[in-house]
């Protein structure tokens, strides 16, 4: 099976072909893992932070 990784370097190295509809959902989906990926770094801070208070 191939990971999202994978198809984004053959993408960007254009070895396969996307088409408009199907990049435009990886691209929407790539902003969405970022923004969790956010999102779970600063949860994690906030609980370093409480942890350290108590």
């Amino acid at each position: 099976m191939q990971k999202l990784p994978n198809w984004q370097n053959k993408t960007n190295r254009s070895n396969i072909v996307a088409t408009e509809p199907y990049y435009t959902g990886v691209v929407v989906a790539l902003e969405g893992i970022k923004q969790l990926k956010r999102q779970l770094k600063i949860a994690e801070e906030e609980q370093e932070i409480l942890n350290k208070e108590r």
